[in-house]
């Protein structure tokens, strides 16, 4: 394995529903989905190895095995040797039951968040920022995420009811970042 540490992003609710809040210095266990971007803050380039396997191909890099795709549009590339830009998404759902997980010892985590800001054409959907990312180092993952508190019954200005658990804009921690050192 050229390099045994790798980055796996796991969002809020995995850990919120049931995954094992990960802690530094112990072991932890993901089955991990490769996700294609170019704009994500933890993307990286990799050559990675494309396998056929249903429903959706499967990527080998350094004796890490991951799905590909996970409701990404993209469609997958052919079989053979790919250099491919994205990152390992972290998943204690959603993955077929044959996929192998990748275990190893966490070297380091990090609390995702983003600044979110109302949508501009009105609805209840909030974006993240562009350039708000931050990442901030902690010892053991949360297992409740910081978000602003919603709106709850509040009139408008207008007259209108805003709905019982509205989000609202604000700084939200959208999951951690699972530094994880993989002996091959």
């Amino acid at each position: 394995m050229s390099d045994p540490v790798i980055e796996i992003v796991v969002d809020s609710w995995e850990i919120e529903c049931c995954a094992p809040p990960p802690v530094v210095g112990e072991q932890a266990t993901w089955r991990v989905l490769f996700v294609p971007s170019t704009d994500h803050p933890f993307s990286a380039e990799h050559l990675w190895s494309v396998v056929p396997h249903e429903p959706a191909p499967r990527l080998h890099r350094d004796g890490v095995v991951a799905a590909c795709g996970g409701g990404h549009t993209a469609a997958a590339p052919p079989p053979g040797e790919h250099r491919l830009r994205g990152h390992l998404s972290g998943a204690a759902h959603v993955f077929p039951e044959d996929l192998p997980p990748v275990t190893g010892r966490v070297r380091r985590l990090r609390v995702l968040s983003y600044e979110l800001a109302a949508d501009p054409g009105g609805t209840y959907a909030l974006s993240p920022v562009p350039g708000s990312v931050a990442v901030r180092d902690i010892d053991a993952s949360p297992r409740w995420f910081a978000r602003p508190a919603p709106r709850v019954g509040a009139p408008a200005r207008s007259g209108q009811r805003f709905v019982a658990g509205v989000p609202q804009p604000g700084r939200y921690e959208t999951g951690i970042v699972v530094d994880l050192h993989v002996e091959a």
